[in-house]
């Protein structure tokens, strides 16, 4: 008899609702990959996107504007065109802190910046079957 495999089918997005788009830049500083749901600021001297840090102080990365509605690699230091949320609601369990891998950190306040910028996290419950 074979070995029962079980295998995940997760269509849940980060997008929920009336979600607004933006093109913009996403600055990476070497080969990475930015995973779906990263909350991402606006570099205060370059203008770009840049990964959320949690209590960042270098040029605005830690204020929260967007969030990335998909994974975006790179193949080396640079600027990567991506396509970010800027407004609407957003899966709550879906938010990544880039340095976590996760958003096991993100804190009510950290929710609250991103509703200030019309970026609403919703808690989604899955119902599994």
């Amino acid at each position: 008899m074979s070995n029962i495999t079980t295998t995940t089918i997760d269509y849940i997005n980060i997008a929920l609702a009336n979600e607004v788009y933006k093109d913009d830049l996403l600055t990476f500083t070497g080969v990475a990959t930015v995973l779906a749901g990263t909350i991402l600021a606006r570099d205060s001297v370059s203008l770009k996107l840049v990964p959320f840090v949690i209590g960042g102080v270098a040029n605005g990365n830690g204020i929260p504007c967007a969030v990335l509605p998909t994974d975006v690699t790179s193949t080396g230091a640079g600027d990567v065109p991506v396509r970010a949320i800027i407004a609407g609601s957003v899966n709550r369990n879906r938010l990544v802190v880039n340095a976590d891998g996760d958003g096991h950190n993100i804190t009510k306040a950290i929710e609250d910046t991103l509703r200030a910028r019309s970026i609403i996290p919703e808690v989604v419950d899955q119902i599994s079957s």
